[in-house]
């Protein structure tokens, strides 16, 4: 059958019919279209998303009761320290203490705040052991953009030369360079998110290529212009489409790939139009 035969078959209402009949028909025949629709990877990411989701929820799960028991001993040691002002306002009024008994109590004072001492250091490892699990966790939604997008751009005809993350005000951002299907590179810089939902991830990628440290790192790194604003999520909700849409911001979901196409200039190296944003 030549292609224009088969392109001829696809024009036919009729057998575009019988064919939708036959998926809503035949669950097999239905499975295997979808498979051939969608790679093995996505079909298996929901499952991946849900297996990470329950380990975030373990370990949220630990951190939590490590702060209870924390709170626990902190209030123990608050109680203890008031037993202790008290001792001290007593001995104040007691100008003929023995010189011994306050001696010792210079001495429990110097365990106390040891104890406090230790105890404040060991909120600080906790606090810094928290924000090594965001960070890994935040990460892990970065580096799942970085594997995803290069697929998702060649699916465009775009191909991705090389991928940076850089970090800025604490938020990782993923930076490609990209050949446009017309042979032009340009940046694409992608907020990553877990969910998107309202104005304020494509405000915040908008706000990160308007910023002149980052357009200054962009410049020392070599990355060319114009540079083009998206966002990645694991996870779209109600709005965000018609707002990417609205902002001129490229919008793309780990399970079905680009959502919204970005608005990307014609000219060589001029800068796609920005609009302004709520904040």
């Amino acid at each position: 059958m030549t292609p224009q035969m088969i392109e001829e078959l696809l024009q036919d209402p009729v057998f575009r019919l019988k064919f939708l009949e036959l998926l809503d028909r035949d669950p097999a025949f239905r499975e295997e279209v979808r498979r051939k629709l969608l790679t093995d990877e996505l079909l298996a990411l929901p499952e991946r998303v849900e297996r990470l989701r329950l380990e975030i929820h373990k370990e949220f799960e630990r951190v939590w009761r490590a702060i209870q028991e924390n709170n626990r001993q902190i209030a123990a040691l608050t109680e203890r320290m008031e037993r202790v002002e008290a001792q001290i306002a007593t001995l104040a009024q007691q100008v003929q203490e023995n010189s011994r008994q306050i001696a010792a109590l210079t001495e429990r004072m110097e365990r106390v705040e040891t104890q406090i001492a230790a105890l404040t250091e060991e909120v600080r490892d906790l606090r810094r052991t928290v924000g090594r699990m965001e960070e890994r966790w935040g990460l892990a939604h970065e580096n799942m953009a970085e594997d995803l997008m290069p697929r998702f751009l060649a699916s465009a005809g775009r191909r991705v030369r090389r991928s940076a993350m850089v970090q800025f005000d604490g938020e990782a951002d993923l930076v490609l360079e990209v050949e446009e299907t017309d042979g032009r590179r340009v940046t694409w810089v992608v907020e990553v998110k877990g969910r998107v939902w309202g104005p304020r991830p494509f405000e915040q990628v908008l706000e990160r290529i308007r910023d002149a440290a980052f357009r200054s790192w962009l410049l020392r790194e070599g990355f060319p212009e114009p540079v083009i604003p998206a966002v990645f999520g694991l996870a779209i909700y109600a709005g965000a489409e018609a707002m990417a849409q609205k902002l001129g911001v490229g919008l793309y979901e780990a399970r079905r790939g680009e959502v919204v196409a970005p608005r990307i200039p014609s000219a060589p190296g001029a800068s796609p139009s920005l609009p302004e944003t709520s904040g």
